[in-house]
């Protein structure tokens, strides 16, 4: 067994941590990799499950909408993926949101997001009700972030790059469900990555340790009386888990642990996570008082005109749906969720769901509001079958010869939306972004 790898103190704890389980732990990293994917319920349905079936090897026990899938499948590549059916996210890391629960309604926050695995799991439990707040500090990471967010048709989501302090300046004891996967020293990494070995030290652990417990504090602040918490990490370090949860508690008694998983990789088909479930005291019933003091977001009218543009290729479903809370920032049109909180002062890379641009004597409608639309809710649309030439060409940027009306018309694959096409005289010229085609 080549395990040469493998920093020799993180060997040596590890042996001391597991006793007679270290064995088969170690024998782990003989195995390979166990990929999975999660349906996207915000877009996808039974018969999304049922087409990928060639695809998948198994259901993930512990998420409701988790499959393990064969590698030589190359899910990515599909055009289902495109489409934000789906999230390629590793089995043990859909575990803490399962254990989160949110249900629609509440306010979430997603501390450390990015890429975005987690914060898409919760708009799936939202199913579009509610408000989730998705941060990343570091704004590249945050930028992939809201990639993610907008290829998962997701409404109500609000993607931010703050550091933890500056949000708890902004939403004191504000939100009903806060997810904090914080950043470790990503010990769970090392069987698909032997290069983050190189990064492990048991300085880097201490490290990780003083960091997560300044940001689980600011978590404990902006979680409102009788709010839900979940922390979790990707690492198997005693000090950053257990450990990191246990002094948490000890720094803040209102807090009780509800539940604490961990997956081994010896035991599970995924890499490891550990998660635990804690809850905040309401014992003086603040609850509903620190709900009434949320602020939102004061919204100027919009221009009649601008509406009038902007609606032209929508059906009266979907003005409604997101007419009613309209933002334009410049020349840029967004609908931010109900009750949206006042963002004002923080770094928003996308505040609720961009509809498009305002150009000259026209509105341009996004990328990201193609993703979150279904053909019912627009005048105009054309639908390609997933195993057609027809899709390949369309996510490669090459025009569809097709019989529809003239206009802006919605891409579909197999009734998914995937994207803009414009229709003229029976081509659809193609609007998918030039940064997202198929080499």
């Amino acid at each position: 067994m080549d395990t040469s790898f493998l920093p020799i103190d993180f060997v040596n704890r590890m042996e001391q941590d597991l006793g007679p389980d270290f064995h088969a732990f170690l024998r782990s990293y003989e195995e390979n990799k166990i990929s999975a994917l999660r349906f996207n319920p915000v877009k996808a349905d039974d018969s999304a499950v049922e087409a990928m079936s060639s695809m998948l090897t198994g259901k993930v026990e512990w998420s409701q909408n988790g499959y393990y899938y064969d590698d030589d499948s190359r899910p990515g590549l599909h055009p289902y993926h495109a489409a934000g059916v789906y999230y390629i996210q590793d089995a043990s890391a859909q575990l803490p949101v399962e254990m989160l629960s949110p249900v629609p309604g509440d306010i979430c926050l997603d501390l450390c997001a990015a890429p975005g695995g987690k914060s898409t799991q919760i708009a799936g439990y939202l199913n579009g009700e509610g408000i989730l707040i998705s941060n990343e500090p570091m704004k590249n990471r945050a930028k992939i972030l809201s990639e993610n967010v907008e290829r998962l048709g997701i409404r109500n989501c609000i993607v931010t790059s703050e550091y933890p302090d500056k949000l708890a300046e902004t939403f004191p004891e504000y939100f009903d469900k806060i997810m904090v996967d914080a950043p470790c020293s990503g010990e769970g990494m090392f069987r698909k990555n032997h290069d983050a070995c190189a990064e492990w030290s048991l300085d880097s652990v201490q490290m990780c340790a003083d960091r997560q417990a300044e940001i689980l504090d600011r978590a404990y602040e902006m979680l409102i009386p009788g709010g839900r918490m979940c922390y979790s990490t990707c690492t198997f370090a005693r000090l950053e888990d257990e450990e990191a949860v246990a002094a948490f508690i000890s720094r803040h008694p209102d807090m009780t642990l509800i539940e604490e998983r961990r997956l081994w990789p010896h035991e599970v088909k995924g890499e490891g996570h550990y998660a635990a479930l804690l809850e905040k005291s309401d014992a003086q019933s603040r609850r509903e008082e620190c709900a009434e003091d949320r602020a939102i977001y004061d919204l100027k009218k919009i221009n009649n005109k601008i509406l009038n543009d902007y609606l032209v290729f929508a059906k009266d479903t979907l003005e409604g749906s997101l007419n009613s809370n309209l933002l334009l920032l410049g020349d840029l049109l967004y609908s931010l969720p109900n009750n949206c909180p006042d963002f004002s002062g923080l770094h928003v890379l996308r505040g609720g769901l961009f509809l498009g641009t305002l150009k000259k004597n026209r509105f341009e409608p996004s990328h990201a509001l193609a993703l979150a639309l279904t053909r019912d809710e627009v005048k105009n649309s054309y639908n390609l079958s997933a195993d057609s030439q027809d899709i390949q060409n369309y996510l490669r940027g090459q025009s569809v010869m097709a019989d529809v009306s003239d206009g802006w018309t919605l891409i579909s694959v197999d009734g998914y939306s995937v994207g803009w096409g414009k229709a003229v005289k029976g081509q659809i010229k193609n609007h998918y972004p030039k940064g997202l085609r198929l080499l």
